[in-house]
């Protein structure tokens, strides 16, 4: 007699996911370069997903994440209300095979 074990992988056939869209965040124009503006997050139903962030456009140096895989967002360039009081950013969450963007407006 043989017994056969058979394990069904999940696929990985499921983009990350926001919550909380459209993200919204509000900073003062004294905020220090390297201090967290937010820390971002993504969710994926897929048990193989592992997320990693990026900036895809609206950045102009003004920002950037920590690593790929935290989401989490700093100033990276002081800000100046006068010259400018609103960022849009555009944030990909990727699992490697799919991806979710999502736009983040800092004000």
């Amino acid at each position: 007699e043989f017994r056969v074990r058979v394990t069904v992988m999940d696929k990985n056939d499921s983009p990350p996911s926001f919550s909380n869209t459209p993200l919204e965040f509000s900073v003062t124009e004294d905020l220090p370069t390297g201090q967290m503006v937010a820390s971002l997050r993504a969710s994926d139903p897929d048990t193989l997903g592992h997320i990693t962030y990026s900036l895809v456009s609206g950045d102009e140096g003004h920002f950037h994440l920590d690593t790929a895989d935290t989401g989490v967002l700093r100033l990276r360039e002081a800000l100046d209300r006068e010259t400018r009081d609103t960022y849009r950013l555009q944030v990909r969450a990727s699992d490697g095979v799919q991806h979710t963007d999502t736009m983040v407006t800092i004000m």
